[in-house]
């Protein structure tokens, strides 16, 4: 309870009361300081001016103010060995019996930039006692100190020298908290100093009565805590009873608080999450929760670590499938700013009985020097399924568990980086692995004013381990048991592995200003697992299936550009080059288990080129709320020649590729000449508005009322010739559009095409557009929406809304962007279980639609690998394993992965056909009332007819106290109810119940 602690910053305030006893005694000599009422303390009364600024607390600062010393003051004060205490009064009296000194009418006592102010200050004549103030006080007394809030005293206070005991009753004071103050009181305030001197908080015993804590600055505030009883010693704080009130109506009680209020990072004790429903169950269904149980360990300035326990009760299994776990938990910190080092290690072992996981995280960050440096952020877990299934949250149940690391050295003008990656996915047992990535790069090097050269080079390498999926062979059978012994049949895959590698050099070259591009680059790939292909003849075409014990391919390519410069810039921005190309499309040469591992190669040929870019557009007269239409309309043209080439048998033979046409021609297409034209186009109707100012008509806004962008299409008269066929000179594969309007804020549509059945590059190809994906966003809010914007056109002028043609365009694929998006797995990063609504103002929306289908292929579908979810989860299709088949079901529907094979470039290889998938993700916050805000973020699956995860969440603004109740739903069939009320000026004051269920809908 850190409102403890904020009563305790009144007792330290307090301590003012022995400021004028302290004031007494001399660090050097018994004789009493010089009274003096000299010196100015303007300067330090601006220190002294508190942030909430009470009336009394200004009042006090801006009357401590002393006439300047004389030259005797000004003599005393500079004494060494003595501490300087100033006093002032309106009346000063003097009993020369009794050696009593009082001061009256706005008495103020300073010393070292503290101050007393009291109506009177009151010392007797045998120093024994010191009384502030009187019992008919009717104004504040004020303690202040630098760097803290004045505390005002509305009763007297006394101070015993003998005993060293102070008391003052009727405190009060305000600190800042969280954003918010916190408004203090108490009856009465006692310190115990004891027979040693006082040389900090700690050495003194402090008693406080009847202290309450309120943010609430209404005159009757609506809540408070209160504590009758606190005591703090040393270090150490204990209040008796704790107990908050909600207008004057007690709801919380607990019989002590024991707080530990050193300053800095010290050892102790972990506060728990845990609720009352975890001691009372208030359901038969309810599964006790207990999370951080622990303790904290502060090793030095530079390391900290704690070590806790999570536990979940296993009750219930057999009707819930809820089997419960324990979770180990460790994670140490560390920061060391002078060696510019700092990151954390955590680790977390979590056990249900018959599995066990074992999660690693580590991110650190070290700079060796200004030119070199390290950052790791490492994320292992040694079971993906249990991490999977033991997680609510509906992100980290898809999430990709992701690892990198980078070292970068700078050497003169170069720059070299050495990196590593790694990634697992979510019930699965792959493991990619890019270990090492290799690149150099530089500044650009220019020996002489007209030559510049710009080399990099840059070597990868990826290994894919454990790859699960179907292949063309199939599932395998295999005998195994179930989780409770029951021997059955698994269909299984075959452990598979996978290596890529590539290295690559660019060197382009600048020689007068002319462009010479030099590229070079070799790739191999293994991989160790049989596969079936369908091998056709190069002449015949007759296919013949062969098995694969194993296959390989390594590629060589060489691609030189020279480019010229730019000619009519201004008007048509052509571009002439010349490029030495390969006849195919494929790579210059190229070795695999096709050719017996002998390297075949095409030849490359000159082809020339030409582009143009013109930008062509018509100024029109407006029309309602349009002054003027501009229509631009952007195409790109481009032309390449090239001359005949032949491509052997033997490099066909390696790609899978035949020369047969059912036509009877066996010229191969790719190697004719090229007479091909490319076109590209992009249009767009802007309008200006009508300026609301009539002397500066030019000063209205501008906006895209359509925005359309089309995939460049290319087209071979050479092909078309040769084939007698139209169809046949179109060689792009893919068409698609994009579609924007500001008149529609936030909309966004792209709808992409596969124009051919069969490969483009055979004359068999049949055009014929498919439609394989459509990707739409929808945005809109309050002040961003048709309605506004048209409000806005036609003159109702609205600061919050502002048209404009720059936005940014929403990522691909959205509604995974953010399950695929890597996340920690250990540690307190990963421990976020509640899901809080996002502040608004108004209302927003967002959504986003993706559908996406593969062509269905055609003629030989022997080697077709249906990627169907249920087949891919066959072996967990049993009675006793239902919850692990729905998660597996699940997360191959809303994450389909399947492997690529290195053989998928090659004609007769594997076609993997993965299901069509067509969602909707949505975001909704708006505001219900005035304080009730909403939240609701979902993905619906329309092939599977379900939603894939919920999150939805209702907040309240209850003045001082915000009240959240959120629901969340993941795809593997977990979901959490969370009800959490806070305090606004201390969050971690709470009052949450959590309650969460492994439990699948579709066990039984």
């Amino acid at each position: 309870m850190k409102f403890v602690r904020c009563l305790l910053l009144v007792l330290v305030a307090l301590m003012g009361v022995s400021w004028a006893v302290r004031a007494q005694v001399p660090t050097r000599s018994p004789v009493r300081p010089p009274v003096t009422r000299a010196d100015s303390l303007r300067a330090k009364a601006d220190s002294l001016r508190p942030k909430g600024d009470t009336a009394s607390a200004k009042d006090t600062v801006a009357r401590a103010n002393f006439v300047e010393p004389d030259s005797v003051m000004q003599r005393l004060q500079g004494l060494k060995g003595y501490t300087v205490t100033q006093y002032q009064g309106g009346t000063i009296t003097f009993d020369a019996v009794s050696r009593a000194i009082e001061l009256a009418k706005h008495a103020i006592v300073v010393r070292d930039s503290q101050l007393v102010k009291s109506d009177t200050i009151k010392y007797n004549g045998t120093g024994s006692s010191i009384r502030v103030g009187s019992d008919s006080n009717k104004r504040n007394n004020v303690f202040a100190a630098p760097g803290q809030a004045p505390v005002l005293s509305s009763g007297s206070g006394s101070y015993n020298i003998e005993s060293r005991r102070a008391s003052v009753g009727g405190v009060k004071t305000s600190i800042p908290e969280n954003g918010q103050t916190l408004n203090i009181t108490g009856e009465r305030v006692a310190i115990a100093a004891g027979k040693d001197s006082v040389r900090s908080a700690n050495d003194a015993t402090y008693y406080l009565q009847n202290g309450t804590v309120t943010a609430c600055d209404d005159s009757v505030p609506d809540y408070y805590f209160k504590a009758n009883e606190i005591k703090r010693t040393g270090s150490f704080v204990v209040a008796r009873p704790a107990v908050l009130y909600i207008g004057d109506v007690p709801v919380m009680w607990l019989p002590f608080l024991f707080q530990d209020i050193r300053n800095g990072r010290h050892s102790g004790i972990i506060a728990p999450n845990i609720g009352v429903s975890d001691f009372i169950r208030n359901s038969p269904s309810y599964r006790r929760n207990v999370e951080g149980i622990g303790y904290y360990f502060a090793i030095s300035d530079y390391i900290d670590a704690q070590a806790s326990f999570d536990w979940r009760s296993g009750a219930g299994e057999a009707l819930q499938g809820d089997r419960g776990y324990t979770r180990y938990n460790g994670e140490m910190r560390y920061r060391w700013l002078e060696k510019y080092v700092d990151g954390s290690l955590a680790l977390s072992h979590t056990n249900t009985g018959d599995q066990t996981n074992t999660a690693i995280s580590w991110a650190h960050r070290e700079a060796f020097t200004k030119n070199s440096a390290l950052s790791t952020n490492i994320n292992y877990v040694t079971s993906t399924s249990l991490q999977r299934q033991t997680t609510v949250n509906p992100y980290s149940a898809l999430a990709t568990i992701s690892s990198q690391a980078n070292y970068q050295q700078k050497l003169g003008p170069a720059q070299v980086s050495l990196g590593f990656n790694q990634k697992q996915y979510p019930g699965r047992s792959q493991l990619d692995r890019t270990f090492p990535t290799v690149s150099f790069t530089t500044s650009a090097i220019s020996p002489v004013s007209w030559l510049t050269w710009t080399p990099s080079v840059n070597y990868t390498s990826t290994l894919s381990s454990g790859i699960d999926q179907p292949t063309s062979l199939g599932l395998l059978q295999r005998l195994g048991k179930t989780a409770a012994g029951i021997d059955t049949i698994f269909g299984d895959t075959l452990k598979r592995s996978a290596t890529t590698s590539s290295l690559n050099f660019d060197s382009p070259i600048q020689v007068f200003g002319y462009n010479l591009g030099q590229s070079i680059s070799i790739s191999a790939a293994h991989n160790d697992f049989p596969e079936r292909a369908i091998v056709s003849d190069v002449v015949t075409g007759e296919p013949t299936e062969r098995i694969y014990a194993q296959t390989y391919k390594t590629e060589i390519n060489y691609n030189p550009q020279f480019t010229l410069p730019p000619v009519a810039r201004n008007l048509f921005n052509l571009s002439p080059s010349v490029a030495l190309s390969n006849v195919d499309g494929g790579p210059l040469c190229v070795r695999n288990e096709r050719t017996g591992g002998k390297f075949v190669c095409q030849s490359k040929r000159l082809t020339y080129g030409l582009s143009a870019a013109p930008t062509l557009f018509g100024l029109f007269s407006g029309f309602g709320p349009f002054t003027r239409l501009r229509h631009s309309i952007s195409p790109t043209f481009g032309y390449t020649y090239s001359g005949a080439r032949d491509v052997s048998d033997e490099y066909l033979t390696a790609l899978g590729r035949t020369r047969y046409s059912p036509s009877g021609r066996s010229d191969y297409l790719p190697a004719l000449a090229q007479n091909a034209l490319s076109f590209g186009l992009s249009t767009n109707i802007e309008a200006k508005l009508r300026s609301p100012n009539d002397s500066n008509p030019e000063a209205g806004e501008k906006i895209k009322l359509v925005s359309l962008t089309f995939t460049s299409l290319n087209y071979d008269f050479e092909r078309a010739r040769f084939t007698h066929k139209a169809s046949s000179g179109l060689t792009t594969q893919d068409f698609g559009y994009n579609l924007r309007s500001d008149l529609l804020p936030g909309i966004d549509i792209g709808v992409n095409y596969s124009l051919f059945q069969g490969s483009n590059v055979s004359d068999t190809a049949v055009f014929k557009p498919y439609r394989e994906r459509i990707t739409g966003s929808f945005s809109f809010s309050n002040s961003n929406n048709p309605l506004a914007v048209f409000a806005k056109m036609f003159g109702k002028s609205d600061a919050s809304n502002t048209l404009t043609s720059e936005r940014n365009q929403p990522p691909q694929d959205d509604p995974y962007a953010r399950q695929v998006a890597s996340q920690s797995v250990a540690g307190r990063a990963a421990r976020t279980a509640a899901f809080l609504p996002t502040a608004t103002q108004g209302w927003q929306a967002s959504f986003t639609f993706t559908s996406a289908r593969q062509r269905p292929p055609t003629g030989n579908l022997s080697n077709v690998v249906a990627f169907d979810p249920a087949t891919r989860c066959t072996q967990f299709n049993t009675v006793l394993l239902k919850l692990q088949y729905d998660q597996c079901v699940a997360n191959q529907r809303t994450n389909p992965s399947p492997d690529t094979p290195i053989t998928s470039g090659l004609v007769g290889s594997p076609i993997y056909l993965t299901p069509p998938t067509t969602s909707l993700g949505s975001n909704v916050n708006f505001n219900l009332t005035e304080h009730w805000a909403a939240t609701w973020q979902t993905q619906y699956d329309f092939e599977a007819h379900n939603f894939a995860s919920q999150i939805v969440s209702l907040s309240r603004d209850l003045h001082d106290w915000r009240a959240i109740f959120a629901f969340t739903q993941s795809p593997n069939g977990s979901f959490a109810f969370n009800f959490l009320i806070s305090l606004k000026a201390e969050p971690q004051l709470k009052f949450d119940y959590h309650k969460s269920t492994f439990r699948n809908e579709g066990f039984q």
